[in-house]
């Protein structure tokens, strides 16, 4: 069926629920300004063509980043060529860039063998002069090990660094960088393709930390908190779990964070039993909060008419209107596909509210709105209609 058009907050809000991750607490994660943990890493694998020593303890003066990868992460295999790049700038600047992957040896060791992705030769080649062979040489695709010769590239298949530093960040992603400052404390946490301006600023000492910190920290004690609602959910502790998200609401003062909460608790709401008499007055009070949120309205209502169509959730009539009304302005929102979907919804709502005339208008100007990659599946659903308006008529035209 054609994609909902889910806003930014609510996909985030759903998919959280359904995605286990390790869970720190607010009050002892790993964040900015915390002292960086110390590395124990099993393999070295790479040192900087003999450049760096392996690190246990940072040294003051120095500045660090801490990566971690895997073979298998598309995005962690992109950025080794920007980790081999900054490697090379900041070489002579007292950085030090270290990439873990939790995986073992051999893994790693096979990896590098593989010839870098698209051929694109070693950015870290000297450019071959005089000779013409030296010069093609150079310019035939190299291996990651070739690549990534430059920095410091290990493997820690005990976890114990990933633990330290990705499990009690709270951190879920891969690839993610942490860059430990002349204080040996943790000055910023990203994905490292965007790690250029705070490094800069870092090594220079005009990183505002504090700034940075204050951001952060919102950010990372919400996605905390959806961990632990995940967690709950996916124990089928509901209660634990709406629990933790109203004692979060009460803290907040992000809009948008707010809204993610508030999202992610209607789509527990909709799994719970125990709420289930509610749920019409807690639909209707969740269609009046997004009213001026056309796509949010739009995703609530799909997951109703998804839940009723699977036999989660029992039919309703005073839902089903508060849903029908909420659609029909919603629907008047957007262009092309964007509103076909809408109107998609509004239709399958119409259709279980027993107005079937209503449901096939409303899906035929979906249909004419809908581009040629939609079209053919409003299409479908708009026979479906017509098959149940009249059921005798539709046999005999497809005989």
């Amino acid at each position: 069926m054609i994609r909902r058009f889910l806003g930014c907050a609510l996909a985030t809000a759903v998919a959280s629920l359904f995605t286990s991750a390790p869970v720190a607490t607010a009050a002892d994660a790993l964040t900015i300004g915390s002292d960086a943990p110390s590395l124990s890493i099993e393999h070295w694998v790479q040192d900087g063509k003999g450049k760096f020593k392996p690190v246990t303890k940072f040294e003051n003066g120095k500045v660090y980043v801490v990566e971690f990868w895997a073979t298998w992460c598309g995005p962690c295999i992109a950025s080794m060529p920007h980790l081999a790049e900054t490697q090379s700038k900041y070489a002579d600047k007292g950085v030090q860039i270290v990439s873990i992957s939790d995986e073992d040896l051999e893994t790693v060791e096979k990896f590098l063998e593989r010839e870098v992705r698209g051929g694109r030769p070693n950015p870290n080649a000297e450019k071959a002069e005089g000779d013409k062979a030296d010069k093609e040489k150079s310019d035939k695709p190299k291996t990651y090990r070739e690549l990534t010769s430059v920095y410091c590239l290990t493997a820690d298949p005990d976890r114990s660094c990933h633990e330290a530093y990705m499990e009690a960040a709270g951190q879920n992603g891969i690839p993610t960088s942490f860059i430990v400052g002349k204080d040996k404390k943790i000055e910023w946490i990203g994905h490292p393709m965007s790690m250029d301006e705070p490094l800069e600023q870092i090594v220079a000492g005009k990183w505002d930390r504090e700034k940075f910190a204050e951001e952060f920290k919102a950010q990372q004690e919400m996605d905390l908190v959806m961990q632990q609602v995940s967690m709950a959910f996916q124990k089928g502790d509901m209660k634990g779990a709406l629990a933790t998200i109203d004692k979060a609401l009460e803290k907040v003062k992000d809009k948008q964070m707010s809204e993610q909460l508030g999202m992610m608790k209607l789509q527990i709401q909709l799994r719970d039993k125990d709420s289930a008499d509610k749920l019409p007055e807690i639909v209707g009070e969740a269609f009046k909060k997004y009213a001026s949120q056309p796509q949010i309205i739009n995703a609530v209502a799909w997951t109703l008419v998804e839940g009723i169509e699977a036999g989660a959730l029992k039919k309703n009539k005073a839902m089903l209107d508060s849903a029908v009304n909420a659609m029909l302005k919603a629907s008047q929102d957007g262009e092309g596909d964007s509103r076909a979907a809408a109107m998609d919804t509004l239709s399958h709502l119409q259709y279980l509210n027993g107005d079937i005339d209503g449901a096939i208008k409303t899906q035929t100007e979906a249909v004419a709105l809908a581009s040629a990659q939609f079209k053919a599946q409003l299409g479908e659903f708009l026979k479906v209609l017509q098959e149940a308006k009249e059921p005798k008529k539709a046999k005999e035209e497809k005989k």
